[in-house]
């Protein structure tokens, strides 16, 4: 649980992060989707879990969201303390899958509400936050939202309903 998901443009589901029942993976990650091989009349369409290339950093409380070239953002989140930092999966060229660090955000931010809208990736509150950020996808780089959020304390876990 707390971990970061989405649908990816082919229909896929992928999680990463989280805190497994042991409290011991913080860096899984996986991805829901049909069977490798494709599907013919003989075979069962049943979807399962696979696993991909670890996080390079481990969190849990983090937020997910798919880029607008297809890869998966994960960001923030906390490990030894809320994190700033970010990544994106890159699944193309059938390598099994890469992580890319991206520019870390100007705020760490834990349980915060993310969306990827026109080539960019807007997070807003979270855990003791009461701000918003906008990351620009072509540009590689975060700007601050000058906004300030209604409350200061527990923004945390407020979903998408912000965005």
């Amino acid at each position: 649980y707390s971990c970061a998901a989405a649908t990816l443009p082919d229909g896929r589901v992928v999680c990463a992060g989280g805190i497994d029942p042991q409290f011991v993976d913080w860096t899984a990650a996986r991805v829901y989707g049909p069977p490798e091989q494709g599907v013919t009349e003989f075979t069962e369409t049943v979807w399962t879990w696979r696993a991909l290339p670890s996080l390079n950093a481990a969190r849990s409380m983090c937020c997910g969201c798919v880029m607008s070239d297809g890869r998966f953002a994960v960001l923030g989140g906390m490990s030894d303390g809320a994190m700033s930092s970010c990544e994106a999966l890159s699944m193309a060229g059938g390598d099994g899958g890469h992580w890319d660090a991206l520019p870390p955000m100007h705020e760490p931010r834990t349980s915060f509400a993310c969306a990827a809208v026109a080539g960019c990736i807007i997070v807003a509150g979270g855990l003791c936050r009461n701000c918003a950020e906008i990351y620009d996808e072509a540009l590689g780089r975060w700007f601050r939202l000058p906004c300030k959020l209604p409350h200061d304390d527990w923004l945390g876990a407020v979903g998408y309903s912000l965005i």
